[in-house]
């Protein structure tokens, strides 16, 4: 980083000496300024290119229509200006005087015909539809996206559910995006160009609920690789952009209220634990976190639990049995009181800004949003792990209705400003926060069969996540052949901390309803955690990262584009694990009956009753870093060839990759790894302008993933929903990825596209999750998929493969009749198939790849009505069949579970008000299915979460 560092510095001097020479050159020169409008609207148009022909001088317009070419010399000139979707205009005869700047205004006329002449597109405003599809119609990659005007229009809280809408997109778990059929582990994602850090402890991805919907201006994927983008993807990579530059003022204030079917004003259906004075700042108080008495770590856990039974030095028996007993009263006992309330309905507030100053003779663009919400969810459904059996009925391992109450508080705010110098220099500073806390309570009961009892669990948690992204970044043209040099800074911070994960577990023989459930806390002095216990842990991420980039024009709209890359991310997790015992083995003064917080009490919490143990291990921590480093060269070169109009776009990109962990193996062995790799990324992209309007594009390209600090620690840990111990594989390695791409695509009308694509991805050594058997229990871990013969070695690389078709079509119906005229149809479906073949002995798995669904559709019909512009708005949403956990192979014909398809419909009608109020009105999931899963044909989970309403005003002044 330091020399990165140094790199940007001497840019900024080469810069900033370059204004010191253009500002010597004006006081012998002149200016030529100028305002560009279109002819039929009178609107000003943003990014027309303005060429001062027969020299290297030109300019863009800026949001107001406004171009300055500056340092002019006397003399007699002509400007040749061109826009997207508009006739080119040539001003001849312009006189230029010394120290006298010179006025042009011009308007220009649209001719659909002339589109393909410009090249300068960035710079148009890109929040909505039209203009993202203008915008992937000149794109270097296959690429899809949604903008705000799109977003706007549905209940789309947060960015995953958004980017649902986009073709071969799926949601999963409401907040992980999975692309072309490929897991979330194979995606990455950018926010304005910056890699986001995570706050999922156990996944690769960027949980996209932590992102609302109303801080994107649009959401891109692009599904083939240039080596201008980082390689680490194979789906797609997410790239996320927020408002750059404000195109007027505007200060907006809105406020909505949400109804969930399943919870909101449902006489004390709503069950939870006492609340902290903070949490409606999604912050916990500190009643939860472990107490500062604690034991420091494991050993003088131990050691305190030893002093406590030296009888033959009473005096350190004491004492050590003193502390133990403080040390369990003070982790409070209030917070396992469950109790009942009626939930009120949802709420939510937002205020945004926006507006350009003009500061010393240049345009200061501000922008700033607030958003909060709070609410409360229900989630109701069976859990039936499966196991092998002669007949249905014996093949279920536990069957049990666990009840999911959830209180949120999410809030978060943005603040970008950019500042443009003339219109050859921009710079931006682009700040997010988001924080978020979960309150969830769950109570479940049932059956464990094979140990013939019945059961009720309490299970309680509270998850506080925040999310920080910061980037400072510059745009020139630099003097030197119109050069375009662009730059970016970043940081990226996330934490997860998990105060307090309590859990406790009730039972009784099935066979005598008559008896009292009682609680299952273990006599052993190690305990059980998974039945009685308490869990702590924090997670913390950071990414630095910086680039540079430089573009220079060939001439002929030829370009070589040439820059380098370099981050740095840092991970640090602790979790500490206690269990809750009986002393001696035996505490017979306590009623095993009663609930939790009186079971739990203080002073239950005495010598020879219960007592506090811990079954933390040092693999249970970990720290590590990873560095990346990264430089590439493409051109993008346009070429006829028999009368026909391409484009070819290829490169290659090198990264050197090195990957430190610092932890413990299961067994409390040291574990240091240092994983390095390098390498070259090539890519070709091919475009055949067959039409001003229609392309056809073809890509191949290799990229790759590699695993994640995660997938290779060996910190293991119990999962009670999945019931498996899940832990990390310190010999996994990267996957490479080999990617080819074919897509017609037309854009018969501003805002309008029908496309079809196809790809083919070959996966070598793919990175899967995988269940494990031992004689005691159920390892979920990573692995690579690889042959193994019966003694575990690999006699063979794993191979997967995954292609599939893409069909789009967005269309306005006014082709059918035109009383349609303001009807827009929108459709995407993708067909998708994958195989992943694993070898273990002589065990053969075949399967999909996880994650994989066999096709996505999505559907939305989008009406405005032409007098009162009331919209109305109806989307469909369904994905196939997927896998959702791996499982053990040979225990189940099927061992894996699938999560079945459902049915989603999303309905929204919104007025206008006087052009400053809007009312929204929205349905979400509409037909309220059930989330199935199913195991080997049987059933083995259901949820209902219910259907959603929500009102919504804004009140926007002007």
């Amino acid at each position: 980083m330091k020399s990165l560092c140094s790199f940007f510095l001497v840019i900024l001097c080469v810069l900033c000496n370059s204004s010191i020479t253009l500002h010597s050159e004006e006081l012998v020169t002149s200016t030529i300024t100028g305002k560009v409008t279109d002819g039929e609207s009178g609107e000003t148009l943003r990014g027309a290119s303005v060429l001062l022909v027969g020299t290297k001088k030109g300019a863009y317009s800026d949001v107001k229509g406004k171009f300055t070419i500056k340092s002019v010399p006397a003399g007699t000139y002509s400007i040749r200006v061109s826009y997207v979707g508009f006739k080119p205009k040539v001003i001849e005869k312009i006189t230029v005087v010394a120290d006298q700047p010179v006025t042009v205004n011009v308007v220009l006329q649209t001719d659909a015909k002339k589109t393909q002449e410009v090249v300068a597109e960035a710079r148009r405003l890109n929040d909505n539809q039209a203009a993202l599809l203008n915008q992937r119609k000149n794109s270097a990659q296959v690429s899809d996206g949604i903008s705000e005007e799109e977003i706007s229009k549905l209940p789309d809280a947060d960015a995953g559910q958004a980017l649902k809408r986009v073709s071969g997109v799926t949601l999963v778990g409401d907040k992980f995006v999975y692309v072309r059929g490929v897991s979330d582990r194979y995606n990455s994602t950018t926010l304005n160009g910056s890699s986001l850090a995570t706050t999922e402890p156990d996944k690769k991805s960027f949980a996209f609920d932590m992102f609302p919907a109303e801080f994107l201006q649009n959401a891109n994927i692009a599904k083939s690789f240039t080596p201008d983008l980082p390689g680490n993807f194979a789906g797609g990579l997410v790239q996320l952009s927020t408002v750059d530059f404000p195109s007027a003022f505007a200060l907006k204030v809105s406020t909505s209220s949400s109804f969930n079917s399943n919870v909101t004003l449902k006489d004390n259906a709503f069950w939870g634990t006492p609340t902290g004075s903070k949490d409606w700042l999604a912050t916990d108080d500190g009643s939860r976190a472990l107490p500062s008495d604690a034991p420091a770590d494991r050993n003088e856990m131990n050691q305190l639990l030893r002093d406590a039974k030296k009888s033959d030095n009473p005096e350190i028996q004491t004492a050590a049995q003193s502390k133990l007993q403080n040390f369990a009263r003070s982790m409070s006992s209030s917070n396992w009181k469950g109790n009942s309330s009626t939930a009120m309905p949802n709420a939510g507030f937002g205020l945004s800004y926006s507006n350009i100053f003009a500061v010393a003779d240049n345009d200061l663009g501000v922008i700033g949003s607030l958003t909060y919400s709070n609410g409360y969810s229900i989630s109701t459904g069976l859990e039936t792990p499966i196991i092998a059996g002669a007949l249905p009925e014996d093949r279920y391992r536990a069957i049990q209705t666990p009840q999911v109450s959830t209180r949120s508080v999410n809030w978060g705010g943005l603040l970008n400003l950019a500042y443009k110098i003339g219109t050859t220099t921009s710079f931006s500073i682009k700040n997010l926060y988001n924080r978020s806390g979960d309150d969830e309570a769950i109570y479940s009961t049932g059956k464990d069969i094979p140990q013939g009892i019945d059961t009720k669990f309490y299970t309680y948690q509270y998850v506080q996540k925040e999310l920080y992204s910061g980037s400072v970044s510059g745009e020139h043209t630099l003097p030197w052949e119109n050069m375009l040099l662009d730059w970016r800074l970043g940081i990226s911070s996330s934490e997860r901390d998990q105060p307090d994960f309590r859990r406790l577990r009730y039972s009784r023989q099935s066979t005598d309803t008559t008896l009292p459930f009682m609680a299952d806390i273990s006599p052993t002095p190690q305990g059980d955690g998974t039945l009685a216990g308490r869990f702590y842990s924090n997670l913390t991420d950071k990414v630095v990262n910086g680039a540079v980039n430089v573009m220079i024009p060939l001439g002929n709209e030829s370009k070589l584009k040439i820059g380098g890359a370099s981050e740095k991310s840092t991970r640090t997790f602790t979790a500490r694990s206690f269990t809750i015992v009986q002393q001696n083995g035996f505490a017979d003064a306590i009623d095993f009956s009663l609930s939790p917080e009186q079971l739990l009490a203080d002073s239950n919490f005495r010598v020879g009753q219960l007592g506090v143990s811990e079954d933390s291990k040092p693999s249970d921590s970990y720290n590590g870093t990873e560095s990346l480093n990264a430089g590439y060269a493409m051109v993008d070169m346009p070429f006829e060839l028999f009368e026909g109009n391409f484009r070819f776009i290829g490169g290659l990109r090198a990264e050197n990759n090195t990957i430190k962990l610092n932890s413990f193996g299961t067994a409390g062995d040291t574990v240091n790894l240092n994983y390095n790799t390098f390498d070259f990324l090539p890519s070709l992209n091919l475009l055949f302008k067959v039409t001003t309007s229609t392309n056809i594009r073809m890509s191949a390209s290799q990229t790759l993933t590699r695993p994640t600090f995660r997938e290779i620690a060996p910190f293991a840990f119990y999962d009670f929903r999945s019931l498996f111990v899940v832990t990390g594989n310190p010999q996994i390695k990267r996957t490479l990825i080999q990617n080819f791409d074919l897509r017609l695509e037309t854009f018969p009308n501003p805002g309008e596209v029908l496309s079809i694509s196809g790809f083919y991805k070959s996966f070598k050594n793919p990175i899967e999750e995988a269940i494990q058997a031992t004689s005691s229990e159920w390892i979920k871990t990573f692995t690579n998929a690889e042959n193994r013969d019966s003694t575990g070695k690999v006699t063979g690389e794993g191979i997967a493969y995954n292609y599939g078709i893409e069909l789009e079509a967005r269309k306005s119906l006014s082709f059918i009749s035109d009383e349609l005229s303001n009807f827009l149809f929108s459709f995407n479906y993708a067909i998708i198939r994958s195989q992943i073949t694993v070898m273990y002995g002589n065990l053969k798995d075949t399967r999909p790849m996880w994650g994989q669904s066999p096709y996505t559709l999505n559907m939305g019909l989008f009406y405005v009505e032409p007098t009162y512009k009331t919209s109305m708005n109806l989307a469909y949403n369904r994905f196939g069949r997927r896998i959702v956990q791996v499982g053990a192979i040979g225990y189940l014909d099927s061992p894996h579970i699938y999560e079945e398809p459902r049915d989603i419909v999303d309905f929204s009608v919104i007025q206008p008000i006087a052009d400053m109020f809007e009312v929204k009105l929205a349905v979400r999931d509409l037909l309220n299915q059930k989330y199935v899963r199913t195991t080997d044909g049987l059933i083995s989970g259901t949820e209902l979460k219910g259907r959603t309403f929500n009102i919504g005003i804004s009140y926007k002044f002007k």
